[in-house]
């Protein structure tokens, strides 16, 4: 586990190559494209539920904080995916009901082959996950719930540099790609922004 004084979140690139997951045997390619995939199932269910861009950026942001302290082999991205969503939901204000939430993580997470109503085996197991995971997932974050997203620098650029309207959904589009990567754990969102 890599041990950062609180609440250091940037690491560098150094620190990517060794993160828990790749200590217990995944390859940095193979760790990426997981959470990249954990990123998906994020903005998948999120579109799902109507719910703020800033929500499933905030998720994925958690999801890369958390596997710089936990292994993948521990605890598998789709699990750690939905309690993400489930708890930036709180932390956004933007709360969603387990009996909403979880059939739209199942239908995503299984590719459409499994459904999770309410009182099913199905919803009863992810609930259990999400609800028991949300506990690991806060310690693993130091408890430190606040994401600073660049999507707030990119809008003040945009107004600065007055870019035609295609060049400034081009840069948002942009930076909803970036969540899918660790970007947010190696930069600041300025320099993301930038970026962008």
């Amino acid at each position: 586990m890599l041990e950062r004084e609180w609440p250091d979140w940037r690491f560098s690139r150094e620190d990517l190559q060794r993160t828990p997951s790749v200590a217990c045997g995944w390859t940095v390619e193979r760790e990426e494209l997981d959470r990249a995939k954990a990123c998906a199932l994020i903005h998948a269910a999120a579109r799902k539920l109507q719910l703020p861009q800033v929500t499933a950026a905030t998720a994925c942001v958690y999801l890369h904080r958390f596997y710089m302290r936990h292994s993948l082999k521990e605890y598998h991205h789709y699990n750690i995916a939905a309690t993400c969503l489930f708890f930036a939901c709180k932390a956004e204000e933007s709360l969603r009901r387990l009996d909403a939430f979880i059939p739209a993580i199942v239908h995503y997470a299984s590719k459409g082959n499994r459904r999770a109503a309410p009182g099913t085996g199905e919803f009863d197991k992810w609930r259990a996950v999400i609800l028991g995971a949300e506990v690991v997932l806060l310690e693993a974050l130091c408890f430190d719930m606040v994401v600073e997203h660049p999507h707030a620098a990119l809008v003040v650029l945009l107004e600065r540099l007055a870019l035609p309207r295609r060049a400034a959904l081009l840069a948002w589009n942009f930076l909803a790609d970036c969540m899918r990567l660790p970007l947010c754990l190696v930069h600041d969102a300025p320099t993301i922004a930038a970026a962008a």
